[in-house]
């Protein structure tokens, strides 16, 4: 299941991405507001029941693709995390792993514009992965 967080109209929903479109898990999920609510109610089983066989509600055109959990607690991130990264960069193998922040105001959703720092002249294409531990 691919769920999001998104806005139609300027109004904040989450939502089961389809190849259709989205299914709004909101009214699907018996009361979190949130996505991240809706995660640490448990309630991810519930919604993929419900939105089973349900045709969407919005089509990914009409949707706006916000950040999957625009609030969270934190994000850390691990950097220079595999060899071959390392090496392209010409940089010497790390002892230790490199651990670092992100900010919630760094994050933007599917297919929005990205901010490229002014003291950058590149963007640094990775690969990422996003883990929900506990909840």
């Amino acid at each position: 299941m691919k769920i999001t967080t998104y806005s139609v109209n300027g109004k904040e929903s989450y939502g089961v991405v389809t190849d259709d479109g989205i299914i709004d898990a909101k009214p699907l999920a018996g009361g979190p507001q949130t996505l991240r609510g809706a995660i640490a109610a448990g309630a991810l089983d519930i919604i993929a029941e419900a939105a089973a066989g349900k045709s969407p509600d919005h089509s990914l055109d009409e949707i706006e693709f916000l950040p999957v959990i625009p609030d969270p607690d934190k994000i850390i991130a691990v950097g220079l995390n595999y060899r071959s990264h390392v090496l392209e960069g010409g940089r010497d193998i790390p002892e230790w792993p490199m651990i670092f922040t992100r900010f919630n105001n760094s994050q933007v959703g599917h297919g929005q514009a990205m901010i490229k720092p002014k003291v950058s002249d590149k963007f640094d294409f990775e690969g990422e992965m996003a883990v929900i531990i506990g909840k």
